[in-house]
């Protein structure tokens, strides 16, 4: 049975972030990047069945919690991209990151507060280093990046507009931010 309300308009909203996504892993050709879109193809997807479908509470939180792992692992892959870090230390810090979270969602604690937080420090640190490094897609990088805090400041003050939540108006700041990362990924270094 599919969802109705918020739960079916951020489902959909996921399906923006699925397209867009796709559409960039295809035209992608650097491999830190491809891998980038390809995660977010994956969560998106993820989240069009976590939003969109009506389950019991048991297989929505199984559901959240491999949607965590994935999550984790796309945010870590920014310290792929720009730091170069190898990917078996991104899956082994998701890992952790995801235990951490999951431990506070079934301990009814914050944990979107968490992952916030955690979401934060990767771009403040990417900021930096895209800076420090002097990369030719910088702006790029940097208006992606603002979408995405515009986006988050949005889904913590749990803003609605019409039909959309905070989820939702969240994923379409997601979408718009994918724009900038896929012209910066078309930007030789």
């Amino acid at each position: 049975m599919i969802t109705s309300g918020y739960e079916l308009t951020t489902a959909i909203t996921n399906i923006f972030i699925f397209l867009v996504s796709l559409f960039c892993y295809i035209k992608v050709t650097n491999k830190s990047w491809k891998t980038f879109f390809l995660f977010m193809c994956i969560d998106s997807f993820l989240g069009v069945i976590a939003h969109g479908i009506v389950m019991s509470k048991i297989v929505n939180d199984l559901l959240w919690a491999i949607i965590s792992v994935f999550f984790t692992i796309t945010i870590n892959l920014f310290l792929n991209i720009i730091l170069n870090i190898k990917m078996k230390h991104i899956i082994l810090l998701s890992i952790t990151l995801s235990l951490i979270m999951l431990s506070q969602l079934f301990l009814d604690m914050n944990y979107l507060l968490t992952f916030t937080i955690y979401v934060l420090l990767i771009i403040i640190i990417s900021v930096y280093y895209v800076i420090k490094k002097n990369l030719k897609n910088k702006y790029y990088i940097l208006l992606g990046f603002l979408f995405q805090i515009i986006g988050g400041i949005l889904l913590l003050c749990r803003v609605k507009i019409g039909l959309l939540n905070y989820n939702g108006i969240y994923h379409l700041f997601t979408t718009i931010s994918l724009i900038p990362f896929y012209l910066g990924a078309q930007k030789k270094d």
